[in-house]
């Protein structure tokens, strides 16, 4: 799933950045991804899409809050 992914590269350059929220938040995504993916019909309940949509709105916010940061610090 090329959510997983995504999450998994977003995860480790935050890492690299020292970016403590945006590391957790990427890790979230991708643990509930990796999840629905390992769950038969996952991707296609409800409920593990609601809960997916949740954690991608949250790692859009935390990429929005380290932007702010290094707007903030003139980087």
């Amino acid at each position: 799933m090329a959510i997983v992914r995504a999450a998994h590269v977003i995860k480790g350059a935050a890492s690299n950045l020292m970016c403590e929220q945006l590391r957790q938040t990427a890790m979230s995504l991708e643990t509930t991804a990796q999840n629905a993916a390992n769950t038969p019909n996952g991707i296609e309940n409800p409920d593990i899409l609601d809960d997916l949509q949740t954690k991608l709105e949250d790692l859009k916010v935390a990429v929005k809050n380290y932007h702010e940061y290094l707007e903030e610090e003139d980087i």
